[in-house]
């Protein structure tokens, strides 16, 4: 039986890169969600992973070369774990999503768009902290994904098992 789809919100990819997220468990938890569910990511979460660490090397210029090297390190090690997806950036379809977020919803963040747009073009679950996002799926007027769970409701899922 093929797990269930889930594409993750950059969010979850950010500790890869030594960025701590402040998720309950999550170091210790992160391992039983892949090997629960096909875990995928769209590559824009690598582009805005780098912005974020760049965000940060700007406030904190001493650590910056800490800062750089850890994201290449994080960036070769997602690379190579095959229990890591990676989707296509983007195809009409999910353009179309993206699109209908932004005209109808308001929802600004292009990256947040595409990553949404992804996951309900491919019928997968999306974990996303994003309040925005969460409130777009349930208005019930738009395309969405399966489901829309945040990490707490993993931790509950994996713990059922």
């Amino acid at each position: 039986m093929a797990s269930e789809e889930l594409m993750l919100n950059t969010t979850y990819l950010l500790p890869i890169f030594g960025i701590s997220v402040g998720l309950e468990g999550f170091e210790k938890l992160f391992p039983e969600l892949l090997a629960r569910y096909t875990v995928l990511y769209n590559p824009v979460s690598l582009v805005e992973a780098k912005w974020i660490v760049l965000k940060l090397a700007k406030r904190e210029p001493q650590e910056r070369g800490t800062l750089l090297k850890r994201f290449r390190m994080g960036l070769e090690v997602l690379l190579r774990d095959e229990r890591l997806g990676q989707t296509e950036l983007t195809n009409p379809d999910v353009e179309e999503v993206a699109d209908l977020l932004l005209t109808r919803a308001g929802v600004a963040d292009y990256f947040d768009r595409l990553i949404y747009a992804t996951a309900t073009s491919r019928g997968s679950v999306l974990l996303t902290e994003d309040e925005e996002l969460t409130r777009v799926a349930r208005r019930g007027d738009l395309p969405a994904p399966k489901r829309v769970i945040k990490w707490e409701g993993v931790v509950r899922e994996i713990h059922q098992v």
